[in-house]
């Protein structure tokens, strides 16, 4: 009669499953959802935006917990930081300027590279 896996007995596959769940899902969603504040946290008055729900404004305010979003000419609208899914930038070399803290331009192409792509499917 051998120890089992390391000596842990029955609670080695439950520790390996609590691993593999962290490494394969915790950890990539965490990073997403930093990546993702972080892009929010540097928007400015005039970057167009999108939003989750498919809503395209221009940063008119930038408040604690919500920004305040110009939709149509005299149009504004508040909505939560959380709501904002990318910002909308004129080139590769302005995207990179907002993901790494400089101001955005007012047209152009999308900063998330998934919907970067899903512009250039649709053309």
């Amino acid at each position: 009669m051998g120890e089992d896996f390391f000596g842990l007995g029955g609670a080695a596959p439950v520790i390996l499953m609590v691993i593999l769940f962290y490494v394969l899902l915790y950890r990539p969603q965490k990073k997403q959802q930093e990546k993702q504040q972080d892009m929010v946290s540097k928007l400015k008055r005039g970057t167009r935006v999108v939003t989750r729900g498919g809503i395209y404004g221009k940063v008119d305010m930038v408040k604690e917990a919500t920004i305040m979003l110009e939709v149509a000419e005299g149009v504004v609208i508040e909505v939560a930081k959380s709501m904002i899914a990318t910002a909308i930038v004129g080139s590769e070399e302005e995207r990179k300027e907002l993901l790494s803290g400089t101001a955005a331009k007012d047209d152009g192409d999308t900063v998330e590279e998934t919907a970067m792509q899903d512009t250039k499917d649709k053309e």
